[in-house]
């Protein structure tokens, strides 16, 4: 590890041992400073451009020794904690993890006196729940928690905006995995452009506009292009965003960047295809690759296949957690 964490321990707990500022009613992201060091700038230095969850959840676990006796400070240590816990790989161990840190902080933030502080903290923790849902394969729930916390934030705000973007996004993987017809697809698939095109409106002057509009959506609309198996008018200029988001934003981003490597080298479908099949097999390998990228992968080779046993054996190389969207694509495939 490339940092200290102690130090940046020490700095979280001193801020909050005297931090009397609560957040902006118009902003909850904004006057917190407990909250934009430790969720904000620490989150940004140790999970975007280090790479470390593993890290930044140890730091919420330290904090938390320390501030366990003021209840606020306390529930954003366990709010890092969730954060970081629910980044790393989703076995059925670290699933059972996040869902008792998840417990635990729903009874904690019910417990905070009424204030900005306390709707800041379940903003977190829905957005929070929203992701987990999503990578654990519950794309209803997830959708249906994103929509939750686009209500409690102000209505135009960019966490509302983040919030609807990503509930579009997981009623796109719902319907995929349940296996909504052809115009339904087509339908979630415009809503989930229209919630992109909000959020950009949302961001244009934020310090999150890099990491989603640039960053984070380009990256999945590719994505979504490869499940959907068709192609974009905005396909090159997101594939151009996406390259050169681990420059602004860290090496968190470097898998999904070659992600969007390959899924673009198979879309231009180059000459020489052993280079294609040695890029999505790493990918498919890839250490630091999540579930659902993996699988995406693998359906990439599987529909490159000769043979349908070949495909199939794709297919059974899929991860099972947070690729159920993924599989149920492979499979209709198959069958058809």
């Amino acid at each position: 590890m490339s940092f200290d964490v102690g130090t940046l321990v020490d700095l979280v707990v001193a801020r909050m041992k005297v931090d009397k500022t609560e957040p902006n009613p118009n902003n909850l992201r904004k006057g917190w400073r407990s909250d934009e060091l430790l969720i904000g700038d620490i989150d940004t230095f140790a999970v975007g451009a280090k790479d470390y969850p593993g890290a930044y959840a140890e730091i919420g676990r330290r904090v938390l020794a320390e501030v366990g006796d003021m209840p606020e400070m306390a529930v954003l240590a366990k709010l890092a904690i969730l954060r970081g816990e629910r980044l790393l790989l989703l076995t059925s161990d670290q699933v059972r993890i996040v869902c008792e840190l998840s417990e635990d902080l729903r009874a904690a933030i019910s417990a905070l006196p009424d204030g900005t502080r306390k709707k800041r903290c379940q903003e977190l923790f829905l957005y929070n729940s929203g992701i987990f849902f999503d990578a654990s394969g519950r794309f209803d729930e997830a959708a249906k928690t994103h929509e939750w916390a686009a209500r409690e934030a102000d209505k135009g705000s960019s966490s509302a905006a983040i919030s609807l973007y990503c509930a579009a996004l997981s009623w796109l993987k719902y319907g995929l995995s349940v296996g909504k017809s052809g115009d339904e697809l087509d339908a979630l698939f415009s809503g989930l452009e229209e919630r992109y095109r909000q959020l950009a409106e949302a961001l244009r002057d934020s310090e999150l506009y890099v990491q989603w509009v640039e960053g984070n959506c380009p990256m999945q609309m590719v994505m979504v292009c490869v499940w959907l198996d068709r192609t974009h008018s905005k396909w090159g200029e997101w594939v151009h965003m996406a390259s050169l988001a681990p420059g602004k934003l860290g090496k968190a981003w470097e898998t999904g960047v070659e992600f969007v490597r390959v899924a673009n080298l198979v879309a231009r479908d180059v000459d020489d295809d052993s280079e294609v099949e040695k890029a999505l097999r790493a990918l498919a390998e890839h250490n630091a690759a999540n579930s659902e990228t993996r699988a995406t992968a693998l359906l990439m080779l599987a529909r490159r296949s000769t043979s349908l046993s070949e495909a199939r054996g794709f297919v059974d190389e899929m991860p099972v957690e947070g690729a159920q969207h993924v599989r149920a694509i492979a499979e209709r495939m198959l069958k058809d």
